[in-house]
């Protein structure tokens, strides 16, 4: 295994396509510069890690409370804390996730340090530097992030409506991981990213990669592999549909 990796737990945020077990929910783990980091975890994350991996988590980071994202939350704080006997780690969550207590109260002082996230801000995990987005447009408080390594700039632009600000906060990332749960997005009142939403990130900020995941029906009715491959032809870039338990390599 690469010694710097991003996991795909899963890949599907939609609860339709993780009860008929078509694809799994679950969050990513970042491996990157000795530093351990637990993004999203959705329904199923712990599980997955706890059966895959021993290494100390170092922080865990939260875009948003909905359950597709922040279901496995408090126990992963349990678990980077040795159930609170070490104070240790970082958790860096959106103030939506305090006042509805989607993290626990009894947890905020397990960790060494607790952030609330606020838009187009820097935070430090370990070796790692975080940068928030602008606020994102999916009906809760939600931001995506730039994660700043050593050697990448990774952009995680998770949930969102497309609007044309929202390009700014992912300049310069040679890598975007894009939450597209739809082909073609029609609805009115939209809260998610779709094909063309995705060809206007790439035509501004010119990644040298970028990996679709966050499927719903639609998308993958209309092959998200297909999809992943004529835009690879269309713009010169490496784009890949992300599966299940992928481990992409830095």
């Amino acid at each position: 295994m690469a010694k710097d990796f991003i996991h795909f737990f899963g890949t599907t945020g939609n609860k339709d396509i993780f009860f008929k077990k078509i694809r799994s929910a679950g969050g990513l783990y970042f491996h990157v510069d000795d530093t351990n980091l637990i993004i999203d975890p959705g329904v199923y994350t712990f599980y997955k890690y706890i059966h895959t991996y021993q290494d100390k988590i170092d922080g865990i980071i939260l875009s948003h409370i909905h359950i597709d994202h922040s279901n496995d939350l408090n126990i992963f704080v349990e678990l980077m804390t040795n159930g609170g006997e070490e104070k240790r780690g970082t958790v860096l969550v959106p103030n939506q996730a305090i006042e509805e207590k989607v993290l626990y109260s009894y947890l905020k002082d397990f960790p060494e340090h607790l952030e609330i996230v606020k838009p187009n801000s820097k935070y430090a995990i370990k070796n790692i530097e975080i940068t928030s987005s602008i606020e994102h447009k999916h009906g809760i408080e939600n931001y995506g992030f730039k994660i700043k390594t050593k050697n990448h700039l990774i952009g995680l632009v998770t949930d969102t409506a497309y609007f044309p600000e929202l390009l700014v906060s992912y300049q310069n990332c040679e890598i975007l991981i894009m939450n597209v749960p739809y082909h073609i997005q029609d609805k009115q009142k939209p809260k998610h990213l779709d094909i063309p939403a995705t060809q206007e990130f790439i035509k501004a900020i010119k990644p040298k990669k970028v990996v679709l995941t966050h499927f719903n029906e639609d998308i993958l009715k209309a092959n998200p592999v297909l999809l992943a491959s004529k835009l690879t032809e269309k713009y010169g870039i490496e784009v890949i549909s992300a599966e299940d338990d992928m481990i992409l390599e830095l």
